[in-house]
């Protein structure tokens, strides 16, 4: 049974499934064959986070603090968020219980009370990470897309497609666990980028529709071609 036995990896980084660079931009959280590191970006010591030889990690990401790592452990069966020291010293800690579906990336919040995701039945979910109380944010099924917290922690804004497929971008408070529509449903909008002040929302968008076609009618005219649809556009929070 060789596939049993101890193999030794010559190429480590050819393995290489996630890399999160940390707040202060010292280290590298990486994940490769299910094992966790920490690389400094200079000179430092080399550590491996977890030692945890039958347990297999994922989507490892630096909490804010920058002391303790965000990972998705299969520990107890199902993939569960786990905090673990990003020094290698200490005992991991399980964050969920209920992972009865598969989840991805988590992201937490830059005051590192909160932390969203997605799941496979595309569902958006937040938790208080201080009370483990759970929340299912997303209204629909169709699709979660990339997610980002304000800079103060108090909103979550996202991407979710509507009913007529089209990417909608939203926020979410987490003080009121209410959601709001920043964009219409009638073009996609995606990639949603916080200002450091958190006054605005920068987002993605295929609405400009000019096309290179002088005069798109008539039986023998070809249709309107768009080629510079996507734009940048911001959305003000305060008026």
């Amino acid at each position: 049974l060789d596939q049993l036995r101890e193999n030794w990896v010559t190429h480590p980084m050819d393995y290489l499934s996630s890399a999160h660079l940390s707040p202060d931009g010292d280290r590298v959280a990486l994940t490769a064959r299910g094992r966790v590191f920490v690389a400094p970006v200079k000179a430092g010591r080399f550590v491996r986070a977890s030692r945890k030889d039958s347990v297999r990690f994922r989507d490892v990401v630096f909490m804010p603090d920058g002391k303790s790592l965000l990972a998705l452990t299969d520990e107890t069966g199902e993939l569960e968020f786990a905090r673990v020291p990003a020094n290698g010293v200490g005992t991991d800690e399980v964050l969920t219980s209920n992972g009865n579906i598969l989840r991805f990336r988590g992201h937490p919040s830059p005051d590192g009370k909160w932390l969203a995701w997605d799941d496979n039945n595309r569902d958006l979910w937040v938790m208080n990470l201080a009370t483990k109380e759970t929340r299912r944010v997303s209204e629909n099924r169709e699709g979660i897309g990339s997610m980002t917290w304000s800079p103060d922690g108090r909103w979550l804004a996202y991407v979710m497609s509507a009913p007529n497929t089209f990417q909608q971008l939203k926020i979410y408070s987490v003080e009121s666990g209410r959601s709001a529509a920043l964009t219409s449903d009638r073009t996609n909008s995606y990639s949603p980028a916080w200002d450091p002040k958190g006054e605005y929302v920068y987002f993605l968008s295929d609405r400009a529709l000019r096309t290179l076609v002088g005069a798109p009618w008539g039986n023998r005219q070809p249709e309107p071609y768009f080629d510079k649809e996507v734009e940048i556009y911001q959305v003000a929070l305060r008026g």
